[in-house]
């Protein structure tokens, strides 16, 4: 028998049906690039809520010491005899409120100092804060 002999179109039209495919995206993956994405996209926005908080936290952490240092500094600068305990008081700044509240114990650790302690305390949505700082004056 003869082998017939194929025409260049017949072979051209051939290799072009095996190259082209028509498949394309189906359904069941076009779901899941979406389900995909909207994981990527709830994970950013959760981040960005922790982030916020940590930034609000940071914020009235710093003004917490800033209140804490004004008035260790304050006491530093006022005369030996002066330096007395404070009830808690309410304080303001940087839009927080803070209660600030002085201690004094004389004569520790040694004879003629003072140890005098600032606390300062306050509330938000992550639950209650406190700063504690301490210095020692001499007489």
């Amino acid at each position: 028998m003869e082998k017939k002999a194929q025409s260049p179109t017949t072979r051209r039209g051939r290799v072009r049906c095996l190259l082209s495919n028509d498949s394309g995206i189906s359904y069941i993956d076009l779901m899941l690039a979406l389900v995909v994405l909207t994981i990527g996209v709830l994970a950013l926005a959760d981040l960005q809520t922790i982030s916020a908080r940590g930034n609000n936290s940071s914020k009235s952490m710093s003004a917490a010491i800033t209140v804490a240092e004004t008035k260790l500094e304050a006491i530093k600068g006022s005369l030996y005899g002066n330096i007395v305990a404070e009830a808690p008081t309410p304080v303001t700044a940087s839009g927080f409120t803070f209660t600030r509240q002085v201690t004094v114990t004389a004569n520790s650790p040694v004879a003629n100092v003072k140890t005098v302690k600032v606390i300062v305390t306050w509330s938000d949505t992550s639950g209650t804060h406190t700063v504690p700082m301490a210095t020692i004056v001499s007489q």
